[in-house]
């Protein structure tokens, strides 16, 4: 290859590389979307307490675990858009730019992805199976065909969350974050 196609060849792979680079802050609004649903969820919880604290007299048992169980599933949502949206700061933005994580960030650069994606699916199964637990208090307010579908989904997830943390650890992959956190 003579030096002048070598040349456009190397100026051409720097272009790719700026432009994939710069790609990475298209997930920015996505990012800080994520942050704003966290807002809005956050709005939703002190909304429910709001309503429910001056009934508490005359809150069933049912109902105030059925609370409880809705503060805590908005919780696990809430905590899985944080962990989306840091965790993909650190690796699309941040590494790929070359920013230098920072004071309590910094933790986000020790995060390994089989650990995410396992943390990830936990959320989701902890979310079902919360869901599926409110269907059971009140069984009446949904169709005998919803209950065996809500199952079978719980189901699918702790057979797929199982079969990544199998396939993580067939493949030598670290499933922990790293002591420093």
């Amino acid at each position: 290859m003579s030096t002048r196609n070598r040349n456009a060849t190397e100026r051409l792979g720097r272009l790719m590389e700026r432009t994939i680079s710069l790609g990475s802050w298209l997930m920015a609004p996505v990012y800080i979307g994520l942050i704003v649903v966290l807002g809005l969820i956050t709005v939703k919880v002190v909304q429910d307490l709001v309503h429910e604290i001056p009934l508490i007299l005359r809150t069933s048992d049912a109902d105030l675990i059925l609370l409880a169980l809705s503060l805590t599933d908005l919780s696990l949502v809430g905590n899985l858009l944080m962990v989306v949206a840091l965790a993909g700061y650190g690796s699309f933005i941040a590494r790929v730019m070359g920013i230098s994580l920072s004071g309590h960030l910094e933790w986000l650069a020790h995060i390994e992805f089989s650990t995410l994606k396992l943390r990830l699916v936990g959320s989701i199964v902890a979310i079902s199976s919360i869901r599926l637990l409110e269907t059971f208090i009140y069984p009446g307010q949904s169709t005998e065909r919803a209950i065996v579908a809500q199952v079978v989904i719980q189901l699918v997830l702790v057979v797929s969350g199982v079969m990544l943390a199998a396939m993580d650890r067939l493949s030598g992959a670290r499933t922990e974050i790293k002591d420093e956190l």
